[in-house]
């Protein structure tokens, strides 16, 4: 199959590879307002968050195994394969009978988005060899990425209201096929390296690494102690997996994730640096609304028109940044930058009351999004200068899969921080002889922000005297409970990102010119790697 190498059939690849990474980031969000409407029609209210949680299991196992098969058989063929196990389960998902039906099919679709998401960044420098011409449109991808994930509940919501759930699904084919018919085209045909060996028993021990430790943060997120039987044993189960991966990867002939890669400086720093920002990000982009709306009492509508200036800052330094990168050919500094200004912004976040105007929180998130937009395209291009060709879907796919761990954990870390917040606070400013019917009311902080869960708080008030004055102090001090746990959480938030400077300044000086002239650095303990094959 003959491939367009000229600068029209870049741009084609672009386009191709643009849409397919935006299905699958818009599909990470787009479900949740549709959930509702799920579960009113399938029922299984208790397997709601699987739906979700599938999802992300599967998608996050398989990034790790996706980029050690493109290095091996053509990264082209494995996003090729993703589109289409990804559009077979989307119409699975639209088609689904039964809750059980749905979770199966959310299960392969997110095994489809991993294999997208772990070739996709690496097809970039395949389509744009040259680091300083690839840092140009590297910025575009992530833009595109933030901005579906961030669109996603609106999207959802639109299509739900108009043609039904079925059809946050269904809607995937089209798109996912016109991606389909254009990419075998106008991708490159990488080399690949058929003599190499899939390491079975390393994807198998990190796959089960993997689903016990999100299991495990799921549950904390949910609401287990971290004392109980199955949060000790998920982490239990964790360790003994990275126990035992390690001699593992050591001893295999071609590892999945190969440890050397980590043995190079500015692979191992990037790394940490993305572990920690995503631990910082999500957290944020998950629960700054929570504030807007649980504390402030914003409209849905109106917290997502105040995270605007997040998304437009961090799409616009992803395609600025990554402009001028690819004039100054230096990437470093622009890595310390964007880790200040997320510091910077977290930072603020914390200062933020009930009384703090919409303006002023707009620069806060305007702050944020600008080194998130600075960080998330330029961490993957500082990696990928540093590795041979031949390693660039395993070096990719492994920080990618260390990044999706980084923003699961800081998930986890700001829910416990946040529910623990809350209820230290409620419980100290409770007056004497509230009822337990309205303690177990204000035992979540869904009265703020749910109508149905308000309405049962309020039925528990009436019963009383003065319910109606009983009702507006109760309101009073679940607010500032809520306002108090999510600032411990911003307060994590914050230190995470000033870590994250401390390990930018470690990350060795990178300058892309003198990369594109001398050829990629090779990595001591990867050369083994068998010559690619035509």
């Amino acid at each position: 199959m003959t491939t367009d190498t000229t600068q029209r059939g870049k741009l084609l690849a672009v386009g191709g590879l643009l849409l397919a990474l935006f299905l699958v980031s818009l599909d990470q969000t787009v479900v949740g307002t549709a959930m509702p409407r799920i579960i009113a029609d399938l029922r299984g209210f208790d397997l709601y968050a699987w739906v979700t949680t599938v999802y992300l299991l599967t998608q996050t196992a398989v990034i790790p195994i996706a980029g050690k098969l493109g290095d091996m058989f053509g990264r082209k063929w494995v996003l090729l394969a993703g589109i289409v196990i990804f559009l077979l389960s989307s119409w699975l998902c639209g088609f689904a009978p039964s809750i059980w039906w749905l979770i199966i099919a959310r299960g392969l679709q997110g095994i489809g988005a991993g294999a997208i998401f772990s070739t996709v960044f690496t097809l970039i420098a395949d389509v744009f060899p040259d680091p300083a011409e690839r840092a140009k449109y590297q910025g575009l991808f992530f833009a595109v990425f933030s901005l579906s994930s961030v669109i996603g509940p609106l999207v959802g919501g639109a299509i739900t209201d108009s043609l039904g759930w079925r059809w946050v699904f269904y809607v995937n084919v089209p798109v996912g096929i016109l991606s389909l018919a254009a990419l075998p085209f106008v991708l490159p045909n990488t080399e690949h390296y058929a003599h190499g060996k899939i390491d079975w028993l390393g994807a198998l021990v990190s796959t089960i690494g993997v689903v016990a430790l999100l299991l495990t943060l799921t549950w904390i997120g949910e609401g287990a102690a971290w004392t109980s039987p199955l949060v000790v044993g998920g982490f239990v189960v964790t360790l003994i997996t990275i126990a035992l991966f390690i001699p593992i990867e050591q001893r295999a002939s071609d590892p999945i994730i190969p440890l050397p890669l980590f043995r190079n400086r500015t692979i191992s720093t990037v790394t940490v640096m993305m572990f920690l920002f995503m631990l910082a990000m999500l957290s944020i982009i998950l629960y700054a609304p929570l504030y807007l709306q649980g504390v402030m009492g914003l409209s849905a509508s109106t917290s997502g028109v105040v995270l605007i200036p997040l998304v437009l800052t961090m799409t616009l330094s992803s395609i600025v940044g990554g402009q001028i990168i690819a004039r100054v050919k230096r990437v470093r500094p622009f890595l310390i930058l964007g880790t200040v200004a997320v510091t910077l912004g977290a930072f603020l976040l914390t200062t933020i009351s009930p009384t703090t105007s919409l303006a002023w929180i707009g620069v806060y998130m305007f702050v944020l999004g600008a080194g998130l937009g600075l960080l998330l395209p330029n961490s993957t291009l500082a990696v990928q200068t540093v590795v041979e060709p031949r390693n660039l879907g395993v070096a990719t796919s492994s920080t990618q899969f260390i990044r999706s761990i980084g923003g699961t954990v800081g998930t986890a870390l700001m829910g416990t921080m946040v529910a623990a917040g809350y209820t230290n606070a409620l419980l100290a400013n409770l007056p004497a002889g509230i009822t337990t019917g309205l303690t177990q009311a204000l035992k979540h902080p869904d009265a703020l922000v749910s109508p149905s869960a308000l309405q049962a708080l309020e039925q528990a008030a009436n019963s009383l005297p003065n319910g109606a004055q009983l009702m507006h102090s109760l309101l009073e001090i679940a607010r500032a409970a809520l306002a108090a746990g999510i600032h411990q959480g911003f307060w994590m938030v914050t230190i995470a990102s000033a870590l994250s400077i401390v390990v930018a300044l470690m990350i060795p000086p990178l300058d892309l010119k003198s990369q594109t002239v001398k050829g990629n650095l090779d990595i001591e303990g990867l050369s083994s790697v068998p010559a690619p094959t035509e």
